[in-house]
């Protein structure tokens, strides 16, 4: 077999060399071929990406790791109305509004750390001839070495995205509006109420044989009271829309009021609070402060559905200043205080945009987002700062500091003065039967003599019949007949130089000048006790005493 084999192995080995060399050069040459169809398809594809990069519809931006632009297109160049040149090397952050750069910077950061397409919705710096709201969709690409950012015009569906939230905070406001009146008129009589309780343990204490244990409960009973008038109170302030005026504001005072009226909410929650000796007032709007950390409890108590601890921390700090002092503010001195809960946390892009108008966490219906950016203006406006500290499952702290104000608190408290007597005949108005007739008892009790009425009109009757022998008139504001404004001013055409004293259940915040101007010669809020009431008269009718003139008329 090897010897047939043999001479056609001898034949293969003897082909001509020049015949294999023919073979490699058209093996090359179609090699060649091979490399120049393929280079041409890729440049070819090269060419057909560029084009749709750089001619596509959209805003295109590479950019690397740092958000420095790369490259840009020539809708980007329009969108942002600079030309390309200033764009490239430019970090896009520049170009974006400093409230939402932290922002941009957590879409930048996440789209890189998870290698997912993210997006987020940013306002363009006020300066630049881009349209005010963008919105930036991206991805990384080339491993991982830089991103390609897809960014539109969305200022339209963000403006009827606001009108659309605006309309529904105006249905619900005109709601809450019909609620605060409702919640005014049930406040108004729940002080009535309030004030016929505290007149009657007025006229309670000090009777002969009482016992100091008897004493101890009337105490107990007047505390009580007085919680219940203090809620009311802030009730009435929120329904009625009171405006106190920026001044002098104890802030451990109205931390501690504003605490007590949420804790009855959340009996779940525990609430500490913690006041640095010597703390000073600070200078603030009293109602708007309490709106302000109202919101702060709120929102903690949302991220504490299960319950959990509140703590709120108030010190003196010194800080420098880097703009100027309000007026009655002492400069470089502030208040801070912190309010801490454990409740489920946030985590950092959350954060950032915390403090966003109509941004929230919550779910449709359940949050308007206006809650906290209603909040930082608030504190804004009151030259202080607000900032947040939060971590997943750790917590919230927010710290808001406030400039210190010059001299004592607006509500330095005083001790509490005895019952003072007098002389004189005083008329009481009140469409309140049970009122009448406890006001008329503690008038009594200290020296007085006492005409009654039930109405306005009963009121100008006795005026007109009394006149020479009535001292002073206690006047309700609200009755059902005539308005108590009303009243006096009819009271007055009768007597000239009548002496009058309103008192009403209903919220004076921000109305005192405007009711002085009338010529009341002064205001009690219901509830009262004797002892606030007896002040009330001698500082009016003076310490000497007043002549009786007229022996005691009663129309109870």
């Amino acid at each position: 077999m090897m010897r047939k084999l043999g001479p056609t192995i001898r034949k293969l080995t003897r082909v001509p060399a020049t015949r294999l060399r023919v073979q490699e050069r058209h093996l090359e040459q179609m090699r060649k071929v091979v490399r120049r169809q393929s280079q041409s398809e890729v440049e070819a594809g090269t060419a057909r990406h560029s084009d749709l990069y750089e001619h596509g519809p959209f805003a295109l931006m590479t950019l690397d790791p740092h958000g420095v632009i790369r490259q840009v297109n020539r809708m980007g160049a329009r969108l942002f109305g600079i030309e390309r040149s200033g764009l490239v090397g430019t970090p896009l952050k520049q170009l974006i509004a400093a409230d939402d750069r932290p922002t941009f910077d957590a879409f930048i950061s996440k789209m890189f750390e998870s290698k997912t397409e993210q997006d987020c919705e940013i306002e363009m710096h006020s300066g630049l001839a881009s349209p005010p709201f963008v919105e930036f969709v991206g991805v990384v690409v080339n491993e991982g070495q830089e991103c390609r950012i897809v960014a539109r015009d969305v200022t339209i569906r963000k403006r009827e995205q606001e009108r659309v939230e605006l309309r529904s905070q105006l249905a619900k406001a005109r709601r809450l509006e019909a609620v605060g009146t409702l919640a005014g008129g049930i406040a108004h009589d729940f002080n009535n109420i309030l004030g016929g309780i505290l007149g009657g343990l007025s006229l309670l204490e000090g009777e002969p044989g009482e016992s100091s244990e008897h004493h101890s409960h009337i105490q107990d009973i007047e505390a009580l009271v007085r919680r219940g008038a203090s809620l009311t109170k802030q009730l009435l302030g929120f329904a009625c829309g009171s405006q106190r005026g920026e001044g002098r504001l104890d802030l451990a005072d109205a931390v501690r009021e504003t605490c007590a009226m949420f804790g009855c909410t959340r009996k779940d929650i525990s609430i500490q609070i913690e006041v640095a000796p010597g703390l000073r007032a600070v200078l603030m709007d009293h109602t708007q402060f309490e709106q302000v950390l109202l919101n702060l409890l709120v929102n903690a108590g949302q991220a504490m559905p299960e319950g959990g601890e509140l703590h709120l921390n108030a010190k003196n700090v010194t800080r420098p200043c880097d703009q100027s002092t309000p007026p009655g503010a002492i400069r470089g001195q502030f208040v801070k205080l912190d309010i801490s809960d454990t409740g489920i946390g946030m985590d950092a892009a959350t954060q950032s945009r915390i403090f966003e108008p109509f941004f929230t966490t919550k779910g449709p219906g359940k949050g308007t987002g206006l809650g906290l950016a209603s909040v930082h203006g608030i504190i804004k406006s009151h030259s202080g700062i607000i900032s947040v500290q939060s971590e997943l499952g750790r917590g919230t702290t927010f710290s808001l500091v406030l400039p210190a104000a010059q001299g004592p608190s607006a509500s330095e408290r005083h001790p509490a003065s005895p019952i003072q007597h007098g002389t004189g005949t005083i008329l009481v108005v009140d469409d309140e039967a049970q009122m009448l007739r406890v006001y008329s008892r503690l008038l009594r009790k200290m020296g007085y003599s006492v005409l009654a009425a039930s109405s306005g009109k009963q009121a100008l009757e006795l005026l007109t019949r009394h006149r020479n022998s009535i001292d002073l008139v206690i006047l309700d504001m609200i009755m059902p007949d005539m308005h108590g404004h009303k009243t006096y001013d009819a009271m007055r055409e009768i007597e000239p130089s009548l002496n009058a004293l309103v008192c009403t259940g209903s919220s004076i915040d921000g109305k005192t000048q405007e009711i002085l101007a009338r010529g009341y010669l002064g205001i009690i809020q219901k509830p009262f006790d004797a002892a606030t009431l007896s002040a009330a008269l001698r500082k009016i009718l003076g310490v000497a005493p007043v002549a009786a003139r007229a022996a005691d008329v009663s129309a109870e």
